[in-house]
């Protein structure tokens, strides 16, 4: 429902400086601000005022329900930046897990590598036992010569 018109001029300088300031409040949280600067990114009732025209006194004194609105705003920019930041988080810990998937399979290699050199040892060990046994076995056919 539609407000009635101001009757006096007090009560319009109030309308129109509300509307500045939910205009104001529009194009910031819209990000196209004309008069604040491209580093303010967040949304406070400084870069409210200046990008309205206005001063802050304006706004605390007298217009509430702007600063309500400043502050719904203000926690709906907070979700989309924490869900930024998870999703920095996200891309850094699947960077981090393709490193280690790519460690474990030059480790698995590595390991591969190793059993595979000390099963021929193994095998090297078993071989020159069996010849030993073989030669202790042959020597033993043969007596010793005395000098």
């Amino acid at each position: 429902m539609a407000k009635p018109p101001a009757a006096n001029p007090h009560d319009r300088r109030m309308e129109a400086t509300a509307e500045k300031l939910r205009l104001a409040l529009e194009r910031l949280v819209g990000g196209a601000g004309q008069r604040s600067s491209a580093s303010i990114a967040r949304l406070t009732v400084a870069a409210l005022a200046r990008e309205a025209g206005l001063s802050r006194n304006a706004i605390y004194a007298n217009h509430r329900d702007i600063l309500d609105d400043l502050t719904r705003a203000r926690q709906r920019q907070r979700v989309p930046d924490r869900i930024a930041t998870m999703e920095d988080k996200i891309t850094e810990q699947r960077g981090a897990i393709d490193d280690m998937q790519l460690r474990i399979r030059q480790l698995a290699t590595e390991n591969a590598g190793l059993m595979r050199r000390a099963i021929e040892a193994e095998r090297r060990a078993d071989r020159a036992e069996r010849r030993s046994a073989q030669l202790t076995k042959e020597r033993a056919w043969f007596p010793a010569k005395r000098c």
